[in-house]
């Protein structure tokens, strides 16, 4: 069963009362792209290109245009375009060969002949990626399998630790907990990565978001603007849920964010007076338009209550149908009400992965809430970006203060951001999936034979485990290593999660180290929607 409900606008409990409203304009004229000019077939898949410039000379002094290429899904990738292109033939096929120069093709030299791989070029004076589209279709000659430009993309090295040069990272604990830098070695995310904060809006011209914003909404006074309102309770609860997500990362000012290429869009959704539930749809509409990837929501409501039917028709329309189809990932907070959160509240909502959070020691929070719609637990990000100037809470334009849930999603969001990155052809619920399994028990859980605690969840989110398994690569050295990492990556199943942190350090049982172990693999593999 999939479980998921109320929260309330974690570390500071914002209405959203359930009134009904008209409904705002759509958004969808103010977020459509450019058209692309060009495109090719790259092993049957329609890549569509968009040229950003005229040529000019590379390092190597060759003349090189650049483009950007976008792939079925969505995904983009920036690269350059030369004079040449690649064609396929069949092995063997002089014929093909014969007929490309007929085309106006001369063969610059082989590259694997063996299975027919030939570089080219265009006489009549085109690039690769002219030539490339002119011999699409019935233009292909016969026994051409494929024809595809030459691309100049940049390279580098994977697996190596990411240190960004953000002098308030180190401050940052809750990525070290989390093995963030390693996980950057494997992916810094990707720009076609869209992460929408739904929230009090943010401060747009902050000096470590401005360069990571993309339109945005306000669906209180219906426009296109969803900067923060001055003078409103939290005002700077979105600019600080925006920076653990994704603030501008080795740019030499303030802090890093989970996922340092991904884009932010912000939704101004909240503030100090009860809104329609008409304008939470409007939200997630948005979020839908403009093909959010992830959609961080770190808000509840005030009063607890069971979900409206209309927001979790709409929260599960994203998960099933976002993301040209393969799903957003809705990350709630869990709330911070110290209470448990029933089956019919906004967390219990199929689409959702809830958040919880846990401390610096990996122990439950006093406030976060619990029950079966936990899903994982993250830490808490204490330390973020700020509303810049008086208006903010820091004169320094970040605060040290933030936290609750609120914190902790955001945390979690950044993680799911670098996963669509990694595997973008991957749905929403296998990369849920993927989270819940490869998330490291909490050390003082309990797990049911599910491998679920009521208050950790199936465990602490672990980027690197996640990310090792879909980019394939090798599992990283567990931290710590030595005698006994094994068992304390398995986890150690403390008594029971409403004792004291103290009585449940000295109550560990030894001998459910192997049983958790095996509930969390039996509860990750459960069918999860």
């Amino acid at each position: 069963m999939r479980h998921k409900p109320s929260v309330v606008l974690s570390s500071a409990a914002l209405l959203l009362a359930a009134m009904a409203g008209d409904g705002l304009a759509s958004p969808r004229a103010a977020v459509r792209g450019p058209a692309s000019d060009a495109w090719f077939m790259d092993g049957g898949r329609r890549v569509d290109v968009e040229r950003l410039g005229p040529a000019a000379l590379g390092a190597s002094s060759t003349p090189l245009a650049p483009v950007r290429l976008r792939y079925p899904g969505g995904r983009t990738v920036e690269a350059s375009v030369g004079a040449t292109a690649i064609v396929e033939v069949e092995p063997g096929a002089q014929d093909a060969l014969d007929a490309l120069g007929a085309a106006g093709v001369e063969l610059v030299r082989p590259l694997m002949p063996s299975i027919g791989l030939w570089l080219v070029r265009d006489t009549g004076g085109g690039d690769g990626l002219d030539l490339a589209q002119r011999l699409q279709g019935a233009a292909r000659p016969a026994s051409v399998r494929e024809v595809i430009p030459d691309l100049h993309v940049r390279l580098e090295a994977h697996g190596a630790p990411f240190a960004p040069d953000d002098p308030r990272l180190p401050d940052q604990w809750y990525f070290d907990d989390l093995r963030m830098q390693e996980a950057w070695g494997r992916t810094q995310g990707d720009a076609a990565t869209s992460i929408v904060v739904i929230d009090t809006g943010c401060d747009l011209d902050h000096p470590d978001l401005a360069a990571k914003m993309d339109p945005g909404l306000d669906v209180i006074d219906d426009d296109d603007d969803p900067t923060y309102q001055p003078g409103e309770q939290s005002v700077s609860h979105g600019t600080a849920c925006a920076g653990l997500i994704a603030a501008d990362t080795n740019n030499g000012v303030g802090i890093a964010g989970g996922c340092p290429a991904c884009r932010l869009r912000c939704v101004r959704l909240i503030d100090d007076e009860p809104r329609p539930i008409s304008a939470s749809v409007d939200a997630f509409e948005f979020a839908l338009q403009v093909n959010a990837a992830v959609v961080s929501n770190s808000w509840g409501y005030a009063d607890p209550m069971p979900v409206p039917r209309v927001v979790e028709a709409a929260i599960n329309r994203l998960f099933d149908a976002g993301r040209n189809g393969k799903g957003a990932l809705v990350l709630f907070a869990a709330g911070n009400d110290d209470r448990e959160i029933l089956d019919d509240e906004l967390q219990a909502v199929r689409g959702v992965l809830t958040v919880g959070a846990v401390n610096h020691l990996e122990d439950a929070t006093p406030f976060t809430n619990r029950g079966r719609s936990i899903d994982l637990v993250a830490p808490t990000g204490t330390l973020s970006t700020d509303i810049a100037g008086s208006e903010g809470d820091d004169a320094s334009d970040y605060t040290d203060r933030f936290g609750g849930t609120s914190s902790a999603c955001p945390v979690a969001a950044g993680v799911a951001g670098l996963l669509v990155s990694a595997a973008p052809e991957r749905t929403a619920g296998e990369l849920y999936d993927v989270m819940i399994r490869t998330a490291r028990l909490a050390p003082y859980a309990v797990p049911d034979e599910s491998g679920h605690d009521p208050i950790f969840g199936h465990g602490i989110i672990d980027p690197v485990a996640a990310l090792t398994e879909v980019l394939g690569d090798e599992p990283p050295p567990l931290s710590g290593g030595g005698e006994g990492a094994d068992d304390q990556r398995a986890g150690c199943a403390c008594a029971s999660a409403g004792a004291g942190s103290g009585e449940r350090r000295g109550l560990a049982a030894a001998a459910l180290l192997g049983l958790a172990a095996a509930a969390r693999r039996r509860g990750a593999a459960r069918a999860r929607r």
